[in-house]
């Protein structure tokens, strides 16, 4: 199972977040101006985060992914205060007609967490992870 994992340059919490899931299935994180869509990819997972500006790298990466080469696609988000970009990009997928998994996970991290990630957190990513590689490799 090819499973390959991307997430935006701007939110460092993301990278943390994303590491330790691909860590958890084997692969490595991309950043998204790095990754080459060529190949078939069982699950690709999108990970950013919530920001005040409209960010074109991902809205231009997420135009450009093809349904013949990505098989599933998720989400994992990091908001502060509300998750509009999430419901952004869960709209341009399905405008793409991306084959979008039905749960995304997102966490919410206050302004005193800044420091440090919650190691629950973590913990939640990888269940996830698992959840996404056990769903597509029972049903898909």
């Amino acid at each position: 199972m090819k499973i390959d994992i991307v997430c935006t340059t701007k939110s460092k919490y993301i990278k943390c977040v994303a590491d330790e899931m691909a860590r958890w299935v084997k692969t490595y994180v991309h950043d998204l101006k790095d990754y080459h869509e060529n190949e078939c990819v069982d699950l690709l997972v999108i990970g950013f985060d919530d920001t005040l500006f409209e960010d074109k790298e991902l809205l231009n990466f997420i135009q450009s992914l093809n349904r013949q080469k990505i098989k599933n696609v998720a989400l994992i988000n990091c908001f502060y205060i509300n998750n509009k970009q999430l419901m952004k990009i869960i709209k341009l997928c399905q405008d793409q007609q991306l084959p979008l998994m039905r749960e995304q996970y997102t966490f919410k991290m206050s302004f005193d967490q800044r420091k440090e990630i919650n190691p629950l957190i973590i913990d939640n990513a990888r269940l996830y992870i698992e959840d996404m590689v056990n769903v597509i490799r029972n049903y898909y």
